[in-house]
This record gives C-alpha cells, structure tokens and sequence, in this order.
C-alpha cells in the first residue's frame, strides 16, 4: 500500500512539473533528484570503509548540473574543476596515502555517475518539445520495468547475473524490452505524431537494453556496500537512486540517438 501510495502521489507530480513547469522548476526537479540520489551514493560507499568527500561531492555535483542547464558548451570546464578541486581536498584533509586513490575515485565516480549521467536529462529538456521526450522515456522506462517484474516473478527460472542481483531473471528481461516496445508503440500513434514510429521503436528496443545496465549497475553497487536498498526517502520504494538507476543509462543513450538520427529532421 505503502508503494501504491507513494506512485499515486509522485508521479502525477513528477509529470505535471516536467511537462509545464516553469524551466527553473524543471531545473529544480532534475537537480533535487540527481542530488538525492548522489547523498544515497555517498551514503551507501561509507559501509565499505571508504568515505569519499561527500560535501566537495555534492557541491561538485551540484554546479556540473548548473552546466549542463544554462550553459552546455562550458561542460569541459566543469569536467576539468572537478578532479582539480579533489586532488587539493584530499592534500588538505587526509594523511593515508593508501586510501588516497579510494577516496579520490569513489567521489569523481559519484559525482559522474549521478551529475553526470542524471544531467542529460536538462539537456533533452532544452530541445524543441524536449520535456514531451522526457515524459516519453519515462513511460517507455516505467513500462519495461513493470513488465520485467511480473512476468520475471511468474515465469522466471533461469537467473540474468545472480551474483549482481538475485531477483533478476532472463525472462524479466526480455519481457522489460517488450513493456519498452508495447509503451513505445502507444505513446507514439498517440501523442508522438510527428515522429516516425520506427524510431520509437528503435529508441525504446535501445534504451529498454541499456536501462536494464543501469539496474545492475546499481545493484552491483549495492552488493558492494552491502545495502539492499540506497534509501529509505520514497516509502515502499527505497531509495531515490533505486528509482531512477535505469533511467540514468536509458537518459544518454536517448539522447545519443536523438542528436545522431532525429535532431536533424527538428532543426
């Protein structure tokens, strides 16, 4: 119930910022977002021994998504402030050199895998009709992910990666690719016209495989830190990290296709 709840209240939310919001709130959202679910990162390494900087990390994080909303082609600059100010924080605050290079990479690590990757999700916002993308990705995403769980409980025998996730079997994931191509298909003769359906199809097929990367990737962060969720801030859900893992793949590659077979039919 708990769960039910939790979705009831969220995602109208969710979708009804993303698709009017005022572009600051949309900043907001995606920010708050990438933002919590790095604390959940910082969080979830501290049970290997290694701390990190989670404060540089989170400030870090914070002023790499700045970039990637108002001024994109700066993101070099940005890249290049990062592990300049770690290698100072860590001469300043540390005495272990044996652990120099833990800290260091688990906090850049971080800062990309959150920031970075939950980033492009400002930058497909800013294209023409970019937040209707969004809210496409997300319905593709959702969809695979519901599909992958069902069908996975019910006719799951044979395990995906056991050793990363225990609970994720060959069949959910080929029913996740399905649920990606049956929404696709829907949202695309309904409210995506003006894309042909093939590419969202292609897209979907393409996301559907690599969100399902970012699933065990965060799982296999998990089983490292000994977690078995990254939080506890959605109730009957988890963590914000737990909810957004496949979408943090899936956002990039969406955006990777768009600017290489769509971008110039909307230019």
């Amino acid at each position: 119930m708990e769960r039910v709840i939790s979705g009831v209240i969220a995602v109208p939310l969710v979708l009804g910022i993303i698709l009017y919001g005022h572009p600051w709130l949309f900043f907001i959202l995606i920010t708050f977002i990438a933002l919590a679910a790095a604390y959940e990162y910082f969080a979830m390494i501290a049970n290997t021994g290694v701390n990190g900087f989670p404060i540089e990390g989170l400030a870090l994080s914070f002023i790499l998504l700045t970039g990637y909303f108002f001024e994109p082609r700066l993101l070099q600059f940005f890249v290049f402030l990062i592990p300049l100010t770690l290698f100072p924080v860590w001469f300043f605050r540390e005495k272990n050199v044996r652990v120099a290079i833990d800290s260091i990479a688990y906090t850049l690590f971080g800062i990309f895998y959150t920031a970075g990757l939950g980033g492009y999700f400002l930058l497909i916002g800013n294209f023409e009709g970019g937040r209707q993308m969004i809210v496409f990705l997300l319905l593709v995403i959702w969809a695979g992910d519901i599909m992958a769980y069902y069908w996975g409980k019910k006719f799951g025998d044979q395990k995906l990666i056991e050793v990363v996730s225990p609970n994720k079997t060959i069949a959910g994931a080929v029913a996740n690719v399905a649920g990606t191509l049956i929404a696709a298909s829907l949202a695309g003769i309904l409210f995506f016209n003006e894309i042909p359906l093939i590419h969202c199809l292609i897209v979907a097929f393409i996301c559907g495989i690599i969100g399902q990367f970012g699933d065990l990737a965060e799982s296999l962060i998990k089983r490292n830190c000994q977690v078995k969720d990254s939080g506890t801030l959605i109730p009957g859900h988890g963590g914000v990290l737990d909810r957004i893992d496949s979408l943090l793949f899936a956002g990039p590659a969406f955006y990777c296709y768009y600017l290489l077979f769509l971008a110039a039919d909307f230019i």
